[in-house]
C-alpha cells in the first residue's frame, strides 16, 4: 500500500488507474456518467483513443466509466473535482497488455478490496485491513461521510508494525456491485460507535487502540466508553459538542446549521445540493484531497443521510462520555480553524488518564496526512501503552 496520491499529471495508464480508483465513490454515486474534461488539450483525433484507454482501465477496475469532452457545459463541483484528479493527457504509446497491468498495480498499491462486514445492526459495512494479521491492532475511525482514501495515509505508515483496520460511515457509501446505498440505517452515535465493536468483530480482533478522526474521534470516545475492547485511544483534532464548557469555531457553527437542514428531509436536502453542486464551492477545499472532502455533498441522498450521521455526531454531549478509562492520546493544534483546540483541551483535562498534545503546527486537514511528526507521535503513545493482538496475548 501506499500513502494517498497525487494528481495523474503524468497521463499513464498506471496514474489513471489509481486515480480512478481514488475516484470511485463519486463516479459509483451518481447516477449518471460523469462528464470530465482534458487537463491539457487534446488534440479532437485523440478524444476517442482517450476515452477508449479510460473505459478499458475502467473495465478492468470493475468501475462506472467517465465521458472526456473536449469542454462541459455546466459542469458541477463534482465533476470538476473528478476531472482535476484525473489530469487527463493525451495517451501516449501503450504496450499489449498495459490498461490491464496498470489496474493491477493500481489495487495493489491502494487499500483493499473492500470486505463488507455486517454491523450489529446489519447494516453493510465496507471495511478494509492492512499489515500483519498477529500483530497489535489498530481501528483507525475517519471523519464521517469520508471515504477510505482520506484516511489512507494512516494505513500506509502503520501497518508496517500493526494490524490496522477501517470502515466507510454507514449508510453514505454505493456498494460494488452497482445495488446502490442501501436502505437509510440508524445514525445514532451508539449505532455508529457500534460499527468500531463490529468491525473489529468481522476481521476477529479482540482489542484495538481507536485512533479518531474529527467526529471519528467521538465515535471512538463512545466506543470506549461502552467497551474494555478499546483498549486505548488517540483523539485528533476532535469535533467535541461540551455545551458551555468549550467554544466552537464559526465552521462548526455553520456546518451544524447546514447539517440540521438537510436532515430535516430530502426536499431541503435537494435544495441545498443544487447550491453545494455548484463549481463555487470547491473554492474551500484543498484542491489535492477535494474529491473526498466533497463526497458526502455529491447527490441530495448522501446529503440528507449526511446530515443524519455527523448531524448526531455534532450534537451528542460528550461530556457524558468523559469517564472512558482507557489511556488516551489527546492531540490539537491552536491553528485548527475548523475544530475548535479548546474542546480538545476540555476532554483531554477530564478524560481520567488523557494527556495533552497541542502543536503548534498543522491544520485540521493535516492530520489526515500522517506527516512524519504526526506518525512519530502517534507511534510513541502506541508503544507506551499495551495493545493485545489478535490472539489476545
Amino acid at each position: 500500500m501506499r500513502p494517498r496520491g497525487t494528481a495523474a499529471d503524468d497521463g499513464t495508464p498506471a496514474a489513471l488507474a489509481h486515480a480512478l480508483l481514488d475516484t470511485a465513490s463519486l463516479t459509483r454515486a451518481l447516477p449518471h456518467r460523469v462528464r470530465v474534461t482534458p487537463a491539457v488539450p487534446i488534440p479532437p483525433e485523440q478524444l476517442p483513443r482517450t476515452q477508449e484507454l479510460l473505459d478499458e482501465i475502467a473495465d478492468e477496475l470493475g468501475l462506472p466509466g467517465v465521458t472526456v469532452l473536449p469542454a462541459v457545459e455546466g459542469a458541477t463541483a463534482v465533476e470538476l473535482a473528478v476531472g482535476r484528479r484525473l489530469a487527463l493527457r493525451a495517451p501516449g504509446e501503450l504496450a499489449d497488455g498495459e490498461p490491464h497491468r496498470a489496474a493491477r498495480a493500481a489495487r495493489a498499491a491502494f487499500p483493499g478490496p473492500a470486505v463488507v462486514l455486517p454491523g450489529r445492526d446489519g447494516t453493510p459495512l465496507r471495511c478494509w485491513a492492512a499489515g500483519p494479521e498477529d500483530a497489535p491492532a489498530v481501528i483507525v475511525v475517519s471523519a464521517c461521510g469520508m471515504p477510505v482514501g482520506l484516511a489512507t495515509p494512516w494505513l500506509a505508515a502503520l501497518s508496517r508494525a500493526y494490524r490496522v483496520v477501517t470502515w466507510e460511515s454507514r449508510g453514505l457509501f454505493a456498494a460494488d456491485d452497482g445495488s446502490g446505498l442501501g436502505r437509510p440505517p440508524a445514525h445514532t452515535l451508539e449505532a455508529q460507535s457500534d460499527d468500531v465493536l463490529a468491525v473489529l468483530d468481522g476481521f476477529g480482533i479482540p482489542h484495538a487502540h481507536a485512533l479518531g478522526l474529527c467526529g471519528g474521534a467521538v465515535i471512538a470516545l463512545s466506543a470506549a466508553a461502552r467497551s474494555d475492547r478499546v483498549s486505548s485511544l488517540s483523539l485528533w483534532h476532535g469535533d467535541w459538542e461540551l455545551g458551555a464548557e468549550a467554544p466552537k469555531t464559526a465552521h462548526q457553527h455553520d456546518i451544524a446549521s447546514l447539517l440540521a437542514l438537510v436532515a430535516r428531509g430530502r426536499p431541503q436536502a435537494a435544495a441545498m445540493h443544487r447550491l453545494m453542486s455548484r463549481p463555487t464551492a470547491l473554492q474551500a477545499l484543498r484542491p489535492d484531497i477535494a474529491h473526498y472532502l466533497i463526497h458526502p455533498y455529491a447527490t441530495p441522498e448522501l446529503l440528507h443521510r449526511y446530515g443524519l450521521l455527523n448531524g448526531a455526531l455534532m450534537t451528542a454531549d460528550c461530556r457524558r462520555l468523559l469517564d472512558a478509562p482507557q489511556p488516551t492520546l489527546v492531540v490539537t493544534s491552536d491553528r485548527d480553524a475548523t475544530a475548535h483546540p479548546a474542546g480538545s483541551a476540555f476532554v483531554a483535562r477530564h478524560l481520567p488518564r488523557a494527556g495533552l498534545r497541542s502543536l503548534p503546527e498543522g491544520d485540521h486537514l493535516t492530520a489526515f496526512d500522517a506527516g512524519g511528526e504526526l506518525v512519530s507521535l502517534a507511534e510513541e503513545f502506541l508503544r507506551s501503552v499495551t495493545v493485545p493482538d489478535r490472539k489476545g496475548t
